[in-house]
C-alpha cells in the first residue's frame, strides 16, 4: 500500500477565478523519491502545500489525500506536520519567529513533537546542527535569525526536519541556497535518511543534479498540470511530452557552464 495516495488534487483562486493546480493524481511508496519539476509558477510549490493544508486560506483545495491508509483531513495535516510529515520550506527567512533564537525555537519544536525538554532537547538540537554541518552549534543556537544567512537558515530548517524522523519529508527547493559542498551534503543526508529509516520524500526542486542523484520517481508540471508521472530513468532518458523535452534541455544547458566552472575553480584550488 503506497504511503500517500493523491487524487485529483486541484486548487483553486476563486478571487481570481482560474485554476492554480488541476487534476493532480499520484501515489508514492514508502523509501522512495518523488522529484518535481517544472518551470516557475507551473504550480509544484502549490502541490507541496496543499498535501499538509499550507495554502492560503482564500484558495480552494479539492481532491482527496491518502496517508498512511488514511484520509487525511485538514486537521490531521496540522496535527502530523512535523512529527510525520516533515515540511522544509523554500521561504526560509519567514518559517522562523524572528524575536527567539535558532536554539529556543528548535528546542520548542523537539518537545512539541518528541516531548524532548532541558538538557536533552538542547543535545538533540546541537545533533541536528552538527548533521548539516554548521559550525559551533552551540554559539549558533544563540543567535536571531537575523544573525544567520538563508543558506544557514535553510541548513537549520533541514536539521530540525532529520531530527524530528518523520514517515515523510516535502522539500520545497532544499539546496537553492547551498553551496556547491553543502548541497553535496544535504543530498547525501536526505539519500542516507531515505535508505536507512525508510522515509519517503517528495522534492520541488530545479535542480536537475538532484533528481539525478536522489530520485526514483519524477513527475513534471507546466500550468498547473501533470505532464508525465514515472520513473526518474525513464523520464530523463525517454520523454514524452515536447515541453518535457523542451524542461530537460534547458536545464542541462544551464547547469553544464555552471558545473564546468565550478570543476575549473576546483582544479585552480587544488594548483595553489
Amino acid at each position: 500500500m503506497p504511503l500517500i495516495d493523491v487524487k485529483n488534487l486541484s486548487v483553486h483562486d476563486p478571487q481570481q477565478q482560474k485554476n492554480i493546480v488541476t487534476n493532480i493524481t499520484f501515489s508514492l511508496h514508502r523509501q522512495r523519491c518523488l522529484a518535481v519539476i517544472g518551470e516557475s509558477g507551473s504550480g509544484k510549490s502549490t502541490v507541496a502545500k496543499a498535501l499538509i493544508d499550507l495554502v492560503a486560506p482564500s484558495l480552494e483545495v479539492e481532491g482527496t489525500i491518502i496517508f498512511d491508509g488514511k484520509t487525511l483531513t485538514n486537521q490531521e495535516a496540522h496535527q502530523w506536520r512535523g512529527k510525520r510529515i516533515g515540511f522544509i520550506s523554500q521561504d526560509v527567512m519567514n518559517a522562523f519567529n524572528p524575536i527567539e533564537t535558532i536554539g529556543h525555537q528548535m528546542v520548542e519544536t523537539f518537545q512539541q513533537h518528541l516531548g524532548l525538554r532541558g538538557k536533552e532537547g538542547k543535545a538533540h538540537a546541537m545533533a541536528g546542527l552538527t548533521r548539516v554541518h554548521l559550525k559551533n552549534p552551540y554559539d549558533l543556537m544563540k543567535k536571531y535569525p537575523y544573525e544567520l544567512s538563508g543558506g544557514m537558515l535553510q541548513r537549520v530548517m533541514i536539521g530540525i526536519t532529520m531530527m524530528l524522523s518523520p514517515d515523510m519529508i516535502i522539500a520545497d527547493e532544499p539546496t537553492a541556497s547551498l553551496d556547491a559542498f553543502n548541497r553535496r551534503e544535504v543530498i547525501r543526508q536526505l539519500h542516507s535518511l531515505k535508505e536507512e529509516t525508510g522515509v519517503t520524500l517528495i522534492v520541488i526542486t530545479h535542480d536537475l543534479g538532484v533528481v539525478q542523484e536522489i530520485a526514483d520517481e519524477l513527475m513534471v508540471m507546466h500550468q498547473g498540470v501533470m505532464l508525465e508521472h514515472g520513473s526518474a530513468k525513464e523520464v530523463f532518458t525517454s520523454p514524452e511530452h515536447p515541453q518535457t523535452k523542451h524542461l530537460l534541455e534547458t536545464r542541462l544547458r544551464l547547469s553544464a557552464p555552471t558545473e564546468a566552472l565550478r570543476q575549473q575553480k576546483r582544479v585552480e584550488a587544488f594548483l595553489c
